[in-house]
């Protein structure tokens, strides 16, 4: 494919791209209709924003980073209209501590709402490295090679976003669990 706004086609994007988009939107949404919106929110930014494309990246790249902003922005939204909100992070806490059989769609929305309120708050350059770096597993220098910025720019984000967010939930089990 040739490189630049003028060879993107769309269709084709979404054709070869679609799948590897939406289970981005999946894995950070953790909600399938949502991930489907966002997907398809993605492929409307590409194709309006598409001369913004200049050929730097691998269009998968591209999208991958129109489909992780287009989550963070759902994800913002929810904490602005939430639709079943767990009362506080405690409840959140206990259900991801809790021993016995999973219900799958309360972890989803525990695991979810979780996400949404460790995000609060935070600039949209830190939330991707969290993204990319937690849940993606890149290492912090590829998180700075995407985002544009050195891997110690990112290991500071990193690094303040890991202290105030203990600081803000310290009973998560999560932390325990965590290589230091």
């Amino acid at each position: 494919m040739a490189r630049g706004a003028d060879s993107l086609d769309i269709a084709e994007l979404y054709r070869r791209y679609g799948d590897m988009v939406y289970g981005r939107c999946l894995s950070m949404l953790r909600n399938d209709a949502d991930a489907v919106d966002a997907t398809q929110e993605t492929f409307l930014k590409a194709h309006r924003y598409r001369e913004r494309f200049r050929g730097q990246s691998k269009p998968s790249t591209w999208l991958y980073r129109i489909a992780t902003n287009t989550c963070l922005n759902v994800i913002r939204s929810r904490k602005r209209h939430p639709e079943d909100p767990v009362e506080d992070v405690g409840e959140v806490v206990q259900l991801q501590g809790r021993t016995g059989p999973r219900d799958g769609l309360l972890d989803d929305v525990a695991a979810r709402d979780l996400v949404d309120q460790l995000l609060q708050g935070w600039d949209e350059k830190t939330c991707q490295c969290v993204v990319y770096h937690y849940v993606d597993g890149m290492t912090q220098d590829e998180v700075g090679e995407l985002l544009g910025v050195t891997g110690a720019a990112v290991r500071k984000r990193l690094t303040k976003f890991k202290r105030q967010s203990r600081e803000r939930f310290p009973d998560w089990p999560g932390w325990s669990q965590e290589g230091e």
